[in-house]
């Protein structure tokens, strides 16, 4: 029964089985993992003795152990270094090297005996832990790093005595060797260049003294002829002109956005207050004009340049307008359009609607709509609540950054090693 009740929720939901099979798959492999990582036997050598086995020349590795002396144990980090060449096998790895060296410092040349550009003067042999330390005979030629002073090279080549010394372990030895160092090959256009640079390099030189430089005029047996360069300060002008003025646009749509958006947010904290303003007045026997006359004109007397509210300032036009002659049922939904937003153009339609039915029922409905925006009204308050609260876990975050900075700071600079 429990076999069928399993295959029938595999064949619902097959991420039952995927999951099932995972599963499986990670036990298989811990097992196997595990009893291939504490199944393991310490080796012996021919004593007897418990050995642990060297790395390769150039590594270093620890290995985690466990140790049992009388009735203590403990796991231990042991320390393997790398296992050194005797003297044999020193003197093999020396030959070796010498060998190889040639070949290993070319770099992007294809043989010593035709270098035309940067060697590769290595200062280790790789895999054997032999360093590599270089002379030259010809420092003007090439320095200890490899690279070609251009300056010295002849087109006939130039002959180096190289020298490198090999170390491991105290133990020296050294190799020399020749190559012909080249100038590098250019072709038409970089040799011209290369021609006219160095007659820059001359003029300015034999022209120190004067108020002015002397340009070349003919270099190869070619005329040159000279202008001031490309000045790019206009592009760059317009570039950044450009970039300003579409920041600005987009600054300037951000802006409006927000302002939209803090107006709206402002019109439905001001909702409630009048719905149940104009339902209080409706109730008292006043008619929808002269309620909306007396919310109106007590807004224009309480108000300030700098306390304006929108939805006020669009009842106080409507009332203009219906004072210009403009129907009254056309008014408030214009209203009710202007203002953007549902709760307004509800209000708008539904007296514009008991202005061409009758004044029945108007009482009822604004009272259910009252009670519907101070339900919106608390919404919107436990929103803005929320919102708020995200908006300092900022600056509390920040303050937490500070705090284990004055904490930290000081106990690392006061560790001594």
């Amino acid at each position: 029964m429990k076999c069928e009740t399993l295959r029938k929720r595999i064949r619902e939901n097959p991420s039952y089985l995927k999951a099932g099979i995972l599963l499986a798959v990670s036990v298989v492999c811990f097992a196997g993992m595990y009893i291939g990582d504490n199944s393991r036997k310490l080796e012996t050598n021919g004593q007897g003795e418990q050995i642990l086995e060297r790395p390769e020349e150039g590594e270093e590795r620890t290995q985690g152990m466990h140790v049992k002396i009388g009735d203590r144990e403990e796991d231990i980090t042991v320390s393997v270094s790398e296992r050194q060449y005797n003297d044999e096998e020193r003197k093999q790895a020396f030959k070796e090297a010498e060998k190889n060296i040639g070949t290993l410092i070319l770099g992007e040349n294809e043989s010593l005996d035709e270098v035309r550009s940067d060697l590769d003067l290595i200062t280790e042999i790789p895999d054997t832990g032999i360093s590599v330390s270089w002379q030259a005979d010809r420092y003007d030629v090439i320095d200890t790093q490899g690279h070609l002073q251009e300056e010295e090279l002849e087109e006939e080549g130039t002959v180096v005595k190289l020298t490198a010394v090999f170390g491991y372990e105290g133990e020296k030895a050294s190799c020399e060797f020749y190559i012909k160092v080249f100038p590098p090959l250019r072709s038409d256009d970089e040799k011209l260049m290369k021609d006219l640079e160095d007659r820059l390099v001359q003029s300015d030189e034999e022209t120190k003294t004067e108020n002015y430089m002397i340009l070349p005029e003919r270099i190869d047996g070619e005329a040159v002829h000279w202008d001031y360069g490309k000045n790019t300060r206009a592009a760059a002008v317009l570039i950044l002109g450009t970039g300003a003025a579409f920041m600005l646009i987009i600054s300037e749509s951000q802006r409006k956005k927000e302002d939209d958006r803090k107006s709206a947010r402002q019109m439905q904290l001001d909702y409630p207050k009048i719905i149940n303003k104009f339902n209080l007045y409706i109730r008292s026997g006043m008619t929808i004009r002269r309620a909306w006359f007396l919310i109106a004109k007590d807004y224009e007397k309480k108000c300030g340049e700098k306390n304006r509210r929108r939805a006020y300032e669009e009842m106080v036009s409507t009332m203009h307008q219906i004072q210009g002659g403009i129907p009254e049922g056309e008014c408030y939904e214009k209203f009710g359009v202007r203002c953007r937003l549902s709760v307004y153009r509800k209000f708008g339609s539904m007296l514009a609607q008991n202005l061409r039915k009758g004044s029945g029922g108007l009482t009822e409905l604004l009272s259910r709509e009252a009670e519907e925006a101070f339900e919106d009204r608390k919404n919107l308050a436990k929103k803005l609540g929320e919102e708020a609260g995200t908006k300092l876990m900022i600056p509390l975050f920040l303050m937490l950054i500070v705090v284990f900075a004055i904490v930290i700071i000081p106990a690392f600079f006061s560790i001594r090693i």
